[in-house]
């Protein structure tokens, strides 16, 4: 506008002067002809400095309409994909899944070669709870470690609340340091995820080629309060569904409780009467033992299944408490612990010893006639070790194989699922000793497995975000 006047002005001032000097100056020196030659020149002079001087404004204008056109259009191609990007992280309504495409959707919306997503725990919203990334592949995360703890960078983002944008990692004050096997970032790209003004998690974009712009921020921040709101959501539906699971658990483990566990050991206790009877001939009382044994393994069993329904985990001691309060065996049972690294043991694998122990304290009380038994708890860097021993009358071992030792074939393959062994010592008249021993490998192996199959672990480390954890 302030062009368009000026070069106005100027045509008039310019057409003005021309007027002024002719009739002044001009007309009482010059010919008429002359006169009109001089008009002439003059005013082919200011046309063309106008058109000049118009075609320039009109050149800087086409100019300015061309930048705010190829602004718009890439306004209107980020505000698209946003549009999608918040389509396809609302279309799913999976805790886990959601959490991955957030950060899948944020990498490819703003175009970094990496992208993480961290969430926060409830209790401290400083401490994160889950890292979930994009860009690497499982091997490269594995070699990382453990994810970061909010130091460095991440820690700046997490205690400001506030957008950070850095076009070389490598210069900025909070970062120091790479480890080994993380690839190397340099622009950086850092939102917070506000829901109702509360952080639920930070999203961290590197390496966009180029650097990141003001209106990938902003696209950033518009994509961020979209997912801060539907992770919120998805963590409330997430909640929701564990409570009434749990709600669920608990009905299914008190009618297990007081329903099924109630009728067996009502049955196993007629079973006891039965076989006091005086008229009971022997081979019935076998029978009637044997079967009081397997009701008692199923009970043991379905207690074990209530505890999985629990959130709590089960602990070895405990459970080895309660076994022998429930057998109530005539034996004296001592119970010797050298450490506490039974706490370690995988669920599963205290559901097999203790199965295993039980039908060692029966053969020993029933068959076996001990007055008194030892239960002898240690453990190595390498095995677990539960040894089993009775003051009884002892046997001579059969091979495995043999039918009468189908409560020794079972406790032999339960121990061999885990990579351990049975062991079997006795004589007549110096009663027996059992020994089971685990793989100590096996079972954390496979107990870390269960945890990532319940999503307990993750990804990625601090990096050259981080000064120091």
């Amino acid at each position: 506008m302030v062009r368009q006047i000026g070069a106005t002005m100027l045509a008039m001032v310019g057409v003005t002067l021309v007027i002024i000097v002719d009739r002044l100056l001009l007309v009482p020196r010059l010919s008429h002809n002359a006169n009109i030659l001089w008009l002439w020149a003059i005013l082919v002079l200011f046309t063309g400095l106008f058109s000049f001087v118009v075609f320039g404004i009109l050149g800087q204008q086409h100019k300015t309409l061309t930048r705010v056109n190829a602004t718009l259009a890439r306004q209107r191609d980020g505000l698209n994909a946003l549009r999608d990007a918040t389509l396809a992280i609302t279309s799913n309504f999976d805790w886990e899944d959601v959490l991955q495409q957030v950060v899948e959707v944020a990498r490819q919306l703003l175009g970094a070669r990496y992208a993480a997503l961290s969430v926060l725990t409830d209790e401290n919203p400083q401490q994160v709870a889950r890292f979930i990334t994009s860009g690497l592949t499982p091997e490269e995360r594995e070699k990382i470690g453990d994810f970061p703890q909010g130091h460095g960078i991440l820690g700046h983002v997490l205690a400001s609340k506030a957008p950070l944008r850095v076009a070389n990692l490598r210069e900025h004050p909070l970062a120091s340091g790479v480890p080994r096997y993380h690839p190397i970032m340099t622009t950086f790209l850092g939102l917070p995820l506000l829901y109702h003004n509360q952080v639920v998690g930070h999203l961290y974009l590197t390496e966009k080629e180029g650097g990141f712009t003001e209106e990938d921020q902003e696209v950033g921040e518009l994509f961020a309060r979209h997912a801060a709101a539907v992770i919120a959501n998805a963590r409330l539906s997430e909640d929701r569904s564990r409570l009434a699971t749990l709600n669920e658990r608990e009905r299914i483990g008190r009618d297990l409780h007081d329903g099924v566990l109630q009728t067996l050991y009502g049955a196993t206790l007629a079973l006891d009467n039965l076989s006091d009877l005086p008229e009971a001939p022997p081979a019935m009382v076998r029978e009637l033992s044997q079967v009081a044994d397997v009701l008692g393994l199923l009970m043991t069993d379905i207690r074990f299944f209530i505890q999985t329904l629990e959130v709590t985990p089960v602990d070895f001691r405990i459970a080895l408490d309660d076994l022998i309060r429930r057998l109530s065996i005539s034996a004296t049972v001592e119970t010797i612990l050298d450490d506490d690294k039974y706490l370690e043991m995988p669920r599963e694998l205290i559901h097999e010893l203790i199965l295993c122990i039980q039908e060692a304290l029966s053969n020993a009380s029933r068959h076996g006639q001990a007055t008194k038994i030892t239960i002898h708890w240690r453990s190595t860097e390498d095995s677990y070790h539960v040894m089993i021993t009775d003051n009884g009358v002892g046997f001579s071992p059969k091979p495995m194989d043999s039918p009468s030792h189908h409560g020794l074939r079972n406790m032999n393959r339960r121990m061999t699922d885990w990579h351990g062994s049975l062991t079997v010592n006795s004589r007549l008249g110096h009663g027996t000793t059992i020994s089971l021993t685990v793989d100590r490998a096996t079972a954390l192996t496979r107990k870390h497995r269960t945890s990532l199959t319940h999503g307990e672990g993750t990804s990625m480390t601090e990096t050259t975000l981080s000064r120091g954890r």
